[in-house]
């Protein structure tokens, strides 16, 4: 699969308080400056996110690579942009998506939604009843598990929806830049 947005995670930083958006920003900045010779990409604020979009071809091992080097980041998640949030068009993106993604059909799952566009029709819990239904109807071989299963499938409802399973690991802290000097 070709990932073309990349959802970074961090943890530190959201327990700032009053300037939090100064530990963000150079998280942002970093990403940018360490992306810059490995092609064009739009690395943007959204909501307590960073998103990481591909405006060119790039090489996945390369940017990951990149990525899980930086501080500030706790992890990485490739993920699949639907611009067209219709329930239906979105089924049929996320069933090409783990059919891509998960030829071995004999694994377990979960779906979860979280839906910050309040102006979506389907509320989170709904969101996880029909597309889990919608996926044990197309692939039989699934199973649902709601404590340890294998695929958590993550599916975020904002502008547009955002759909991720693989969670990449960072190395976490806090960005380079944001502490002052010291004497050892």
């Amino acid at each position: 699969m070709e990932y073309k947005a990349f959802l970074i995670k961090y943890a530190e930083i959201g327990t700032k308080g009053k300037n939090r958006y100064v530990f963000e920003d150079t998280l942002v900045r970093e990403i940018r400056k360490r992306l810059k010779d490995l092609g064009s990409f739009n690395v943007r604020k959204e909501y307590g996110r960073i998103f990481v979009d591909a405006l060119s071809e790039y090489d996945y091992e390369d940017v990951i690579g990149k990525l899980k080097k930086i501080f500030g980041i706790n992890a990485i998640c490739p993920m699949v942009i639907i611009e067209d949030t219709q329930f239906e068009h979105v089924t049929q993106e996320v069933i090409a998506y783990m059919d891509e993604c998960y030829p071995d059909k004999n694994i377990t799952f979960k779906v979860n939604a979280r839906r910050s566009a309040k102006t979506y029709p389907m509320d989170s819990m709904e969101i996880n009843r029909e597309i889990g239904h919608i996926l044990l109807e197309k692939f039989p071989e699934l199973k649902v598990d709601v404590h340890k299963p294998q695929v958590l499938l993550n599916i975020e409802v904002r502008n547009h929806i955002y759909i991720y399973s693989v969670v990449i690991p960072g190395v976490g802290g806090l960005p380079v830049g944001t502490n002052s000097k010291c004497m050892v």
